[in-house]
């Protein structure tokens, strides 16, 4: 009687874990348009554009900016989620997500923002024109917040995306590493 209890307890629980993401897709942006929270996301990319130079950033080349401009126009669509559905708000491994649509089709999903959902995240979705954005869709959550409120939730945004390109295309934003020295070199240093 004890082990059947045991073994129900276990199938319930292993159940739960099993069935969860099923059960609780992650959150998809609504289709509520919101130009503030466009506004915002376009101060958020003009800020990290702003700081991008040697003098705020060093170890960047000077023609990072312009570079990330040119990655800004590839874009059409960036999608802000939570990778695990509503169940797992606030739950440390429930990170914000954003996926990638560029303009010539191709699409990176996943990408790691390295912030974690809280209890009452913002899912969006920002179009692009030409290095901006056009327009924000939401499920319209953030109308119920003061503006400085969204402004905290979406500040990250610029730095984010950019942050991606700086993982695919490391020479648009960085001089060349140094080569690796030969095995020369390294017997040379050791005498």
């Amino acid at each position: 009687m004890l082990a059947g209890m045991w073994l129900s307890a276990f199938v319930l629980v292993g159940g739960f874990f099993l069935l969860r993401p099923i059960l609780n897709p992650p959150e998809l942006p609504g289709d509520i348009p919101s130009p503030t929270l466009a506004d915002l996301l376009n101060a958020s990319v003009d800020e990290e554009l702003r700081q991008m130079n040697p003098m705020w950033s060093p170890g960047l080349i000077p023609e990072a900016a312009a570079n990330a401009r040119t990655f800004l126009g590839e874009l059409r669509e960036v999608v802000v989620r939570c990778e695990k559905g509503s169940w797992s708000y606030g739950d440390k491994y429930n990170a914000v997500k954003y996926d990638l649509l560029f303009v010539d089709g191709r699409k990176l999903e996943g990408a790691a923002s390295g912030s974690r959902c809280g209890s009452n995240p913002l899912i969006l979705r920002a179009t692009f024109q030409d290095g901006r954005v056009v327009q924000v869709t939401t499920d319209g959550r953030e109308r119920a917040w003061p503006v400085e409120r969204a402004q905290g939730r979406v500040a990250e945004f610029g730095e984010r995306v950019l942050r991606v390109d700086w993982s695919l295309h490391r020479a648009r934003y960085f001089p060349p590493r140094p080569p690796e020295p030969t095995q020369e070199d390294i017997a040379k240093q050791w005498k």
